[in-house]
């Protein structure tokens, strides 16, 4: 093995570990490159973990699982653990150091320590199934990529552990967000109680100052409301991990979303009407989640739709996507707002002020789950209005 064979392996490495996302995928590359460079017929890569070797990758044919374990100083991978010497054994039938059992076939054996730092972070372990197979000298040549593979292996198992402590915060600030936002809702929705209360004069005549302030603090309760209820959205829609896939049919799942969306069109005097195409292919998709999609694009059309106009839902698949729609009658939105709309706190033309617009934010994010688009787009008609799309791929 020569030293430009070695450099072009610490190339190959360098070129794989720089962008790897874990441990286990570091030491893949490091045991299929050296097993490449020396020739090996299999091979092991172990992590020293407190006072065992534990296996985190196997070269073909794995003869070793992966996750087997075995005390540091057993057998040549131990020795090579607990001693952080290399080890090379032209046929190890004749050293006592190797421990036979349970692979009888293997003759030749290379062992490289991993240190970095003056730590001993684990053993690669190289063997062929003839004496003599491997040059003499290939451990000695091997310790500088042995070296470099430690850097990356380091660098692998903190970057997890960051990732891990990471995962945990981020559960524990949801969970708190969860808890701050249940405790909000009895508060809000008892002081938006007593306003109505006030307002309908059953506790005495008011003047019109009054009732001027009390319809201002009743339309301030109704956009916390709102607020409060994007928060909770937002607050889902992040803890849910992973999304449950299923097969989603276009007509029934709209019909749906119109059934439900029925109640508060009728409270504004709206009109929610689907239309539907008849040949509509199916998608493959988070049902619950798509229900957020739709609800929060309704919702955002209910808001904005003049008093006694109709909103039109559809679906319709073309050059294999299918593709959601909602229109409304409302003002539209401004040209210049039609690449940010879908931005988080983002806030399109005729939006009330006080609402948060996490809406749209969320539903880009779980579009972009499904592998999927989300635009607005202006009605062109002549009679104003917007047009909300999200296209899926077909599940053929």
């Amino acid at each position: 093995m020569t030293p430009e064979a070695v450099r072009d392996g610490i190339v190959a490495l360098t070129r794989e570990a720089m962008f790897a996302t874990s441990e286990a995928s570091v030491a893949d590359a490091v045991l299929r490159i050296a097993g490449g460079l020396v020739g090996a017929d299999q091979g092991a890569l172990g992590v020293v973990r407190d006072t065992e070797v534990v296996t985190v990758a196997a070269l073909m044919p794995p003869r070793q699982p992966i996750g087997s374990h075995f005390p540091v100083g057993f057998g040549v991978a131990g020795w090579v653990a607990a001693t952080g010497r290399p080890a090379e054994i032209q046929d190890v039938r004749q050293d006592k150091r190797y421990v036979a059992l349970p692979y009888p076939e293997v003759r030749s054996f290379v062992g490289v320590p991993l240190q970095t730092r003056g730590d001993m972070l684990g053993v690669l372990s190289l063997a062929a199934w003839r004496p003599g197979a491997f040059q003499p000298g290939t451990a000695e040549a091997l310790a500088g990529f042995a070296e470099v593979a430690a850097l990356f292996m380091r660098r692998a198992a903190e970057d997890e552990q960051r990732q891990q402590r990471l995962e945990v915060l981020e559960h524990a600030a949801r969970e708190g967000l969860a808890e701050s936002l249940h405790e909000l809702k009895a508060p809000l929705h008892a002081a938006a109680g007593f306003l109505e209360l006030v307002a309908s004069e059953q506790t005495g005549p008011l003047n019109n100052v009054q009732k001027d302030f009390l319809e201002t603090s009743r339309a301030e309760c109704a956009r916390l409301k709102e607020a409060l209820a994007a928060l909770v959205e937002s607050s889902a829609a992040a803890a849910r991990r992973p999304l449950s896939m299923s097969l989603l049919e276009p007509n029934a799942f709209l019909l749906n979303m119109v059934d439900r969306a029925r109640g508060q069109a009728h409270e504004r005097n709206l009109a929610v009407v689907p239309r539907l195409a008849e040949e509509v292919e199916p998608v493959v998709g988070d049902e619950a989640a798509l229900g957020q999609v739709m609800s929060n694009l309704l919702q955002n059309a209910m808001r904005l739709a003049p008093t006694g106009s109709e909103i039109v839902v559809g679906a319709r698949t073309e050059a294999g996507w299918t593709e959601f729609e909602v229109l409304d009658r409302g003002p539209g939105v401004p040209l210049d707002q039609l690449s940010r709309i879908f931005e988080r706190y983002a806030q399109g033309a005729g939006q009330e002020v006080g609402t948060v617009g996490l809406g749209l934010a969320i539903s880009r994010r779980i579009v972009e789950q499904h592998n999927g688009r989300i635009w607005a787009e202006n009605r062109g008609d002549g009679e104003g209005g917007a047009r909300f799309c999200f296209a899926l791929p077909t599940a053929a």
